[in-house]
């Protein structure tokens, strides 16, 4: 591994360690169908576990959801600090393809809890837990080839923390509070390699992508960077791939 990757993963490594998020966005699931009667379910790893599926209801409608699951250390020094994220979602959307570029628009709903143990608040040794609701717009374009596919993703996410419990241990009474901050909107870009095997259902996916809060101070913490990587299995549809003399 070359000077430059081993930089890039330390920096990675940073980001997803330096603070004790109560949202973890989630891995963006982006069909991009062939045609009606297609079943896509796939399983990454990566900043989380991610488990979704969807199916084209008829040759431009398609509904999809998913689930993730975060449960890992902080903090390689201290096996208490630790986050624990749970988180579903489910969307309907309408969908292009043309043969050479695919596209759709997604709109969905989701729920959420968060749970962690460390320093974030600005505030050293501390535990806190929150729930929220989760409304997004995702439009996404990508290309249609036989063997790799890239897919780009601008997702629009409006988090609602219905409420958010922590306490500083730090003192000699912890102190507990209890927040309800303002909704807040999330900019969620992402990109995704695609890669097929032959005329296999099988195919592998990465993913890279980031959150960012419009607000300057969201009011709790959360995941910048998620990276995943995975299998999933594609079935039915109408393939309109590109040959290589189309291209």
């Amino acid at each position: 591994m070359n000077k430059n990757a081993c930089i890039v993963l330390a920096l990675l490594a940073l980001m997803m360690s330096s603070c004790a998020p109560l949202y973890v966005p989630s891995t963006r699931n982006a069909a991009l169908f062939r045609g009606a009667g297609e079943f896509q379910g796939s399983v990454h790893i990566g900043t989380g576990l991610d488990a979704q599926a969807a199916v084209s209801v008829t040759d431009h409608v398609g509904v999809m959801g998913g689930y993730n699951h975060v449960s890992r250390n902080t903090n390689d020094n201290n096996d208490d600090d630790y986050i624990k994220h749970n988180s579903w979602e489910a969307a309907v959307g309408y969908y292009e393809n043309t043969g050479k570029i695919c596209y759709e628009f997604f709109g969905g709903y989701g729920k959420g809890e968060g749970e962690s143990n460390g320093d974030f608040f600005e505030v050293d040794n501390t535990y806190g837990t929150g729930t929220y609701s989760k409304i997004f717009i995702q439009p996404s374009v990508g290309s249609n080839n036989h063997v790799f596919n890239w897919i780009a993703t601008a997702r629009i996410s409006h988090i609602d923390f219905d409420r958010i419990t922590y306490f500083d241990d730090n003192q000699s009474q912890p102190t507990i509070t209890v927040k309800s901050p303002d909704p807040v909107i999330f900019i969620e870009p992402s990109f995704t390699g695609r890669v097929f095997f032959g005329k296999s259902p099988i195919y592998s996916q990465f993913q890279v992508g980031f959150s960012y809060a419009t607000q300057g101070n969201p009011g709790f913490d959360y995941e910048p960077f998620n990276f995943s990587f995975g299998f999933g299995l594609r079935l039915g549809g109408q393939a309109k791939v590109v040959t290589t003399t189309d291209q």
